[in-house]
């Protein structure tokens, strides 16, 4: 994102009610909103205009030219956009595959506006770190970390940036593909805050959103024995692959008893979302006995993937 201009965000959906509601909310947060009904007309815009597109808001199903083939022309762009894409309840293989291609998140309809302009701000985040870093011109390494954060929301997503920032330029993986790992490692860094150390069930997410989830977290954080707490991440990038493990200091938990997030039952839900995120895009995925560490690898299989 520029520094002197408004982040723009392309609006695709065949339903006007829903384009009118996302970008009225947006519009009203500061943002540059452009609505369009169909992803041919998003397509043209990205090759015609010179002006950047920072993100794009699309449901998975358009005429013609659905999210899926959207999300995979834009990727194919010398400067791929990300893409948020809204599934439907019950497109389930679709939001998977959306997923796969390289979309930034995903959200299912009927929508709380709330966990919408949350994933918008988090990939802008994202994306804006990422520019400054390009900036600087850094090229890295192999090398091995170990990093202690405390329980601050704040400090997610510059942690999963910070952890893949090095991918691109160390020749392991394509932008998509590192995006994918930095998006797992917020899901997985999420879940060691929120319900490793802080102890909060999902079924608060479930029954009262997002707000009351992130106001039960603002809480939590500051009481005994929350506050003391803190999560350990190893980091370890080789020419090979790249290693992360996230260690909360809660109390654990049965992942062997974990319910399949890709039954349709369970897809949309918030409990076991972070985990199927972290299973689509990560080649091997482990935890210690008590389920509070898990550890994470990719491996190089080529420059372009």
């Amino acid at each position: 994102m520029a520094d002197n201009r408004l982040p723009t965000i392309l609006v695709v959906d065949d339903e006007e009610v829903i384009r009118f509601t996302i970008q009225k909310k947006l519009s009203r947060m500061g943002f540059n909103v452009i609505s369009f009904e169909k992803g041919e007309d998003v397509i043209y815009y990205l090759k015609s205009t010179p002006e950047e597109a920072d993100l794009i808001i699309t449901d998975i199903k358009l005429r013609k030219m659905d999210g899926i083939e959207l999300l995979r022309k834009v990727n194919a762009f010398e400067k791929p956009v990300p893409v948020l894409i809204i599934s439907g309840h019950g497109n389930v293989e679709d939001a998977i595959r959306a997923l796969r291609y390289g979309a930034s998140d995903y959200i299912r309809k009927p929508f709380d506006i709330n966990d919408l302009t949350s994933s918008v701000r988090s990939i802008l985040k994202r994306k804006h770190e990422k520019k400054l870093y390009e900036s600087l011109g850094q090229y890295k390494i192999y090398a091995k970390q170990v990093l202690v954060i405390p329980n601050d929301a704040n400090l997610i997503n510059t942690m999963s940036f910070n952890l893949t920032k090095d991918l691109v330029p160390a020749g392991l993986f394509n932008y998509t593909t590192s995006e994918n790992i930095a998006l797992s490692l917020k899901e997985a860094i999420t879940n060691a805050m929120f319900h490793g150390n802080c102890e909060i069930d999902s079924s608060v997410r479930e029954t009262g959103g997002i707000k009351l989830f992130n106001e039960e977290f603002e809480k939590r954080k500051s009481l005994t024995p929350y506050c003391e707490r803190t999560i350990k991440i190893t980091y370890e990038l080789t020419p090979e692959y790249v290693y992360y493990e996230i260690e909360d200091q809660g109390k654990g938990f049965n992942y062997k008893a974990l319910p399949d997030p890709r039954d349709p039952e369970n897809f949309f839900k918030n409990c076991g979302r972070g985990l199927l995120i972290i299973r689509i895009h990560m080649d091997e995925i482990s935890w210690n006995d008590t389920g509070n560490s898990i550890r994470l690898k990719k491996y190089k299989v080529n420059r372009n993937g």
